[in-house]
């Protein structure tokens, strides 16, 4: 069949490829050097405006009379107070104090849906991928708000959002902002919102006037600061920003499972990990570690052991997803989970396929000093291997955001087929569990380095154990912890505790029962 292309059918398909990349990575094709289509000014502001105001008011309706009802007393209190202070056009920053298993996200979608339905813009953001794939409508902050990738000190920092852009209408225009996982977030990056939309609202007021509710808890992780000490991760928790002082917080206590299903295991269960994340289990004074007792989960002699309690007879088990994507093992640092990922993959039938990486130097001077084989062996975190070992039914996970919010930083796949230039794998997690997507070979940049290099490689790793701060917006039906190495810094143990709803489904491996359990007093005060 001969089809006539014309220009204007190639323009229309410029301009669907520039909104995709757009969406992805915020440039438009001219800065990466590729044909640009003709489009009117009002095109970029309408697809921004679009995205938050083509809502479905009937559904929204009735999401809402299903789910108001449902809300339990302090749900009720927090999502009042929350609604009355964007009826009143007050603004300011909310921070909704939820540990897990409270039904924060139950409160967050109803709200989100209360606003659009009224055909107001709310927007979602989440500090990772994965929390930001459970809101309804969420996108990472950075990818949304375009947040200052270098947060340096001594400087007034801004979001990459320009007057007359449709972010820029977006945010002028919308009456909440919910940012999910905030405790996650660099305080630098809470502040450049705020100068953001203070210029962009014309209003100085904090936040510009427009609501924002943060939501997340400070016993979990707080911003990674690359080698950095506790003054320095502390220094960086939006608690000690200038803004803190102006935030009404607002708590979420009623732990849903018990709630709901009357589990009285799950409460007991629920109590031991506040217990942990508030620093309340008694360190002996000699060593600094707590006893893990075996009434809060279930304690296993070895890794083997753990590998064998998550992962029973994978063998046979694993091409069933929702039975693979309900599991991990956490450990703090990265050496243990390589390790544990390529021994529980080779149970697994079949060939193991290699996939290794083209690693370059930016800067062609430096090639002398920095030579491929060194390139080959560094393992910078957040970047798969140089030498990618992947077999058909491995459980695996994207470390980049690819297509938000199908697949995004975090999304956990199964290897469906391996090709030289393509994977093709089966999403497990997320909005789009079940669909089928290519992944291809793309260039990564490692950002904590000390010079720049680009690897060629697939932006995954293994997905059967994974770090800690990885797991963190995770929710699992069976975890497992090793803690052969312990943690190292604030709310590690807790996050990985946390993961599940009760200690029947935890498994611990801790040399002699006892590990560290790091929490910053300054941190929950």
């Amino acid at each position: 069949m001969n089809l006539d292309y014309t220009p204007d059918m190639f323009n229309q398909a410029l301009i669907i490829i520039e909104n995709k990349v757009l969406e992805m990575g915020g440039k438009e094709l001219e800065k990466l050097e590729l044909p640009t289509p003709q489009r009117n000014s009002g095109d970029r502001l309408n697809s921004a405006m679009l995205r938050e105001t083509s809502y479905d008011v009937k559904e929204l309706d009735a999401y809402i009379t299903a789910n108001e009802p449902l809300l339990v007393p302090d749900q009720r209190a927090a999502y009042n107070a929350i609604l009355n202070q964007i009826e009143k056009k007050a603004g300011g920053i909310i921070f909704l104090d939820a540990p897990g298993g409270t039904g924060k996200t139950f409160v967050i979608n109803l709200l989100l849906a209360k606003i659009r339905h009224q055909s107001k813009i709310a927007i979602a953001v989440a500090s990772s991928g994965i929390a930001a794939t459970l809101l309804h409508g969420g996108r990472t902050a950075h990818s949304t708000l375009k947040l200052p990738l270098k947060l340096l000190e001594n400087q007034t920092h801004l979001c990459s959002i320009t007057k007359g852009t449709g972010e820029a209408k977006v945010l002028q225009e919308c009456e909440l902002i919910v940012w999910d996982e905030c405790t996650m977030a660099h305080r630098y990056a809470l502040e450049a919102l705020n100068h953001t939309l203070q210029d962009l609202r014309n209003n100085g007021k904090n936040m510009g006037g427009v609501v924002v509710l943060i939501a997340g808890d400070f016993r979990q992780t707080l911003p990674v600061i690359p080698k950095g000490t506790m003054a320095d991760e502390l220094k960086a928790c939006l608690k000690s920003s200038y803004l803190w002082r102006h935030v009404a917080s607002l708590k979420l206590s009623t732990n849903m499972r018990v709630h709901l299903q009357g589990d009285v295991s799950a409460g007991r269960f629920a109590e031991q990990l506040l217990a942990i994340g508030n620093g309340k289990i008694p360190a002996d004074p000699v060593s600094g570690l707590i006893n893990i007792s075996d009434n809060f989960c279930n304690i296993v002699e070895s890794v083997e052991e753990l590998k064998s309690k998550v992962f029973p007879n994978i063998q046979t088990h694993y091409k069933d997803h929702k039975w693979l994507c309900e599991r991990a093992i956490l450990a703090p640092k990265n050496v243990n989970v390589n390790a544990m990922n390529l021994q529980i993959q080779q149970q697994l039938p079949g060939e193991a396929i290699s996939y290794k990486s083209i690693d370059t130097v930016k800067d062609i001077d430096m090639v002398v000093q920095y030579p491929t084989e060194f390139l080959n062996s560094l393992e910078p975190s957040g970047m798969p291997p140089h030498n990618l070992r992947l077999k058909i039914g491995s459980s695996i996970m994207l470390l980049r955001n690819l297509d938000a919010p199908r697949l995004c930083n975090g999304t956990r796949l199964c290897v469906k087929t391996l090709m030289p230039h393509v994977i093709e794998a089966t999403i497990m997690t997320g909005c789009a569990k079940g669909e089928d997507v290519f992944i291809p070979k793309i260039p990564l940049l490692p950002s904590d380095m000390p010079f720049e290099f680009t690897r060629l490689q697939f932006p995954v790793r293994l997905a059967f154990a994974m770090s800690i701060n990885k797991a963190q917006g995770q929710s699992l039906k069976v975890a497992g912890v090793n803690l052969e190495t312990p943690c190292f810094s604030h709310g590690q143990l807790y996050v990985a505790c946390s993961r599940v709803g009760t200690g029947k489904n935890l498994y611990v491996f801790a040399p002699d029962g006892k590990t560290k359990n790091i929490v910053y007093k300054t941190a929950l005060q």
